[in-house]
């Protein structure tokens, strides 16, 4: 039987692996060492790679920040140079959900440019800034204004320095990538977005002809399935690469920063001894490097897991009705495309590690604490979700809290809003007042059933066969829906 790792300081260790918990800032709140980068985000984090894709809490906003710091790169440098994030990567940021005026124009500046000014125009003089053009270029004026009226009125001067510019970098081995995130922030409604993000994204592809200026724009699925903003000449040439989670990722992620939590040496000393686990230091840091076999090998994660979680998700270790806490976990966080985010999945161990605890239990974990965890993640999850970008799925599904149970018949689901008067409310409720809605359903004008096909898409309710719609626990539990057998609902 495998020996449980100590709980005290594994309970410690569960708490500290969610230190960032403010995200609206432009720096990280993890050391470097909290850092696992999965296989498919090197590729992401290549700056040759233009257009990266994910899903809320996937990591966008957490590699733009990353990027720039140059701790953290020192560390992809030393620990994943499979990135080709190295010293000659110089790193800028074009755009983002914090304010930055000396790096880019805010939302309110953008606002008030684009009155006046090409779009394509104000990103050009964002590159300029950051490139770093030489005079005449007015790279020193503060105002934004200037610089794009100065590359509006002198398109061939400027495509002279670009062109000058990019030679003297890659003489030099340099390259300079500037990063995108938070796109969908540009304006307060989609058809603003949308001027805005279709010459951004063009620009992204025209400097693909340099051999030393990169862009890389951090997005949402939905901005790439949206036909306006990628409608001109060659855009599938923009080939975007997505930030996925698998299980065996998640994990990696965990032993990672359980590795390098302040009580990291016991956590490390405990796999040394009863799994023969060698942790490797980054050469001239504090960081230590996850073995390369929990990184890839599921059957000793489930092994390492479970000594800190216990075997089975009931209080009888010989009893699997309830399944595995290994697999249990990730299956309860999943949405219908089959993706977790690494911010749903450490939320929830945060959570458990601070639930309460038996001292007659052996390990750190207990699976009613695993149960409590992904209650809260479902509520961290809804919360974000509702609050920064849709506040009209929380006026749709609040006349569903305990009136449901799923899976259920689109009839059924369909009969509650209809009963409640949602269109007549939605009207009243954001038709009069736009900015309240944020970001609107894409298809409002199809009535009901539109309301439905959006909240498909957003991965909210999963279409079934035989018109049956079903909806993930890391949302049903949030919104107070319920599940034979499942997770207990938030009331």
């Amino acid at each position: 039987m495998t020996t449980p790792f100590p709980p005290d300081c594994t309970r410690r260790a569960l708490k500290a692996i969610v230190p960032e918990t403010d995200e609206s800032g432009v720096d990280l709140r993890v050391t470097p060492g909290m850092m696992y980068v999965p296989p498919s985000h090197s590729r992401a984090l290549d700056p040759d790679h233009t257009i990266v894709q994910g899903i809320r809490g996937a990591g966008k906003s957490f590699w733009w920040k990353a990027l720039y710091s140059k701790d953290h790169r020192r560390f992809l440098t030393a620990g994943f140079p499979s990135t080709r994030i190295n010293a000659s990567v110089e790193v800028f940021r074009g755009f983002g959900t914090a304010p930055l005026p000396d790096a880019y124009p805010g939302k309110d500046v953008l606002a008030s440019l684009v009155q006046t000014f090409n779009p394509r125009h104000i990103w050009q003089s964002v590159v300029g800034v950051h490139v770093a053009l030489p005079p005449p270029f007015p790279i020193n004026s503060p105002s934004w204004e200037q610089k794009t009226l100065w590359v509006r009125d002198n398109p061939e001067l400027y495509e002279r320095l670009l062109v000058q510019r990019d030679q003297e970098l890659a003489n030099s081995g340099k390259t300079s990538l500037i990063l995108f995130d938070g796109l969908d922030r540009l304006a307060d409604r989609w058809p603003e977005i949308r001027v805005l993000a279709r010459p951004l994204f063009q620009l992204a592809l025209d400097l693909r002809a340099t051999r030393a200026i990169r862009l890389k724009l951090f997005v949402r699925p939905d901005m790439l399935q949206d036909a306006e903003i990628l409608q001109f000449p060659d855009a599938s040439k923009l080939r975007s690469v997505e930030l996925t989670w698998k299980r065996v990722d998640l994990y990696a992620l965990l032993f990672q920063r359980l590795g390098n939590a302040p009580e990291g040496a016991q956590i490390r000393l405990h796999g040394e001894k009863c799994f023969s686990l060698q942790w490797q230091q980054v050469l001239g840091g504090q960081e230590w490097l996850l073995p390369q076999k929990v990184r890839t090998d599921e059957d000793l994660q489930r092994r390492l897991f479970h000594a800190i979680s216990g075997p089975t998700m009931t209080a009888d270790p010989k009893s699997i009705k309830r399944g595995f806490p290994y697999t249990w976990l990730v299956s309860h966080l999943m949405d219908p495309f089959e993706q977790v985010s690494p911010r749903s999945f450490l939320a929830a161990l945060e959570t458990a590690a601070t639930s309460d605890y038996s001292a007659d239990w052996e390990y750190a974990l207990s699976y009613r604490s695993i149960q409590t965890g992904v209650q809260n993640a479902s509520r961290i999850r809804v919360n974000e979700l509702v609050s920064e970008e849709y506040p009209w799925i929380s006026h749709v599904m609040a006349p569903c809290r305990g009136q449901l149970t799923v899976p259920c018949s689109e009839s059924e689901l369909l009969e509650v809003w209809e009963k409640q008067h949602i269109m007549a409310k939605f009207d009243h409720e954001f038709l009069e007042n736009p900015q309240a809605m944020k970001l609107p359903p894409q298809h409002l004008q199809e009535g009901l059933t539109g309301l439905l096909k959006d909240l498909v898409l957003l991965g909210i309710f999963e279409q079934m066969s035989n018109s049956r719609v079903q909806m993930p626990d890391v949302y049903r539990i949030a919104f107070g829906i319920g599940r034979r057998g499942g997770v207990k609902p938030l009331k």
